[in-house]
């Protein structure tokens, strides 16, 4: 018996829930996976496993061995990335995971300054704003937002803070009346973001305090992009990250509107698998992602600054 693998998979199938989700990612047959566990407990002369039809669940002996499994597996990795890493330049699949807007407006860029450093690594991307588990989807790292729940296994760093703008294209404006305070939202038409529940507000903070805005959406959306292009096709008034409205408000296609006021800001983390070691080109990517967010949050500081005194000349 393979004692490595069978705690390799032993251990894979307590972290899915399922054995058959371990065979697919393993790339085995169920057969093959329920064997190795089989043959682990026969060798520790006890039952690791309770199985039901529906679940699985760890006997006392179980979560004793998982603990020990797992140190034993993440010593082993390590010491083989170790190796590795100082013999191989990064090379192979990159598996991420991120925001419709995050990946089609600032995931590109960043995407091409790491392959042109590193030229072996090839990405594989999947775009949702849906909560992916990264480790039930087979993802190496996931940029997300940071008030979604993570489970235990993973880790979530800060990557960056967007400030959240209100922006309508100069054609809307041109037919509808003029927004000078908040109060004003509430004879427009908005673009908003689909909620559970059928009211729609919203919150703003400026010169009188935090005000709550009754809306009146001429458009319901699930996804972000969704109401950018809105915004730009004169649907209405949208709540845009700054990061993603800008290039569009320094070309002229979009105004930002009531800049005395603000809104929540948007918090984005880069989240990845809780190890003690990850394979050398995940975590040479999360380091240059890091960075990159915060060489935009310098420059996003910069532009309001620049936008604050441009201001103040007027």
């Amino acid at each position: 018996m393979d004692r490595l693998q069978s705690m390799r998979v032993f251990a894979k199938v307590v972290e899915l829930g399922s054995f058959a989700r371990a065979a697919q990612q393993l790339e085995m047959s169920n057969a093959v996976v329920t064997r190795y566990v089989a043959d682990l407990e026969s060798h520790l002369g006890t039952r690791l496993l309770n199985r039901t039809t529906r679940s699985l669940s760890l006997t006392d002996a179980g979560e004793t061995y998982l603990l020990r499994c797992n140190q034993i597996l993440e010593d082993v990795e390590e010491a083989e990335g170790v190796v590795t890493a100082r013999s191989q330049s990064l090379s192979g699949t990159l598996r991420l995971v991120t925001p419709v807007m995050f990946g089609l407006h600032l995931l590109p860029h960043t995407l091409a300054r790491f392959q042109r450093l590193y030229p072996d690594v090839v990405f594989d991307v999947l775009l949702s704003d849906r909560n992916v588990d990264i480790v039930e989807e087979g993802r190496d790292v996931a940029v997300m937002l940071s008030d979604l729940g993570l489970g235990s296994h993973l880790v979530a760093r800060p990557l960056i803070s967007a400030e959240i703008i209100l922006c309508a294209s100069p054609g809307y404006l041109r037919e509808h009346a003029p927004l000078r305070h908040a109060h004003d939202l509430t004879h427009h038409r908005c673009i908003a973001m689909r909620l559970p529940n059928a009211e729609h507000e919203w919150t703003l903070s400026g010169p009188e305090g935090e005000v709550t805005v009754p809306i009146r959406p001429g458009l319901l959306c699930s996804n972000a992009e969704l109401a950018h292009q809105a915004a730009l096709a004169d649907m209405g008034i949208a709540m845009l990250s700054s990061y993603l409205a800008r290039p569009n408000i320094e070309a002229g296609l979009l105004t930002h509107i009531l800049p005395q006021y603000q809104l929540p800001r948007r918090d984005i983390s880069v989240v990845y698998p809780s190890r003690k070691f990850l394979p050398t080109k995940v975590r040479a990517f999360i380091d240059f992602l890091l960075e990159e967010g915060k060489q935009r949050a310098v420059e996003a500081e910069a532009h309001k600054r620049a936008s604050a005194l441009s201001g103040e000349g007027r």
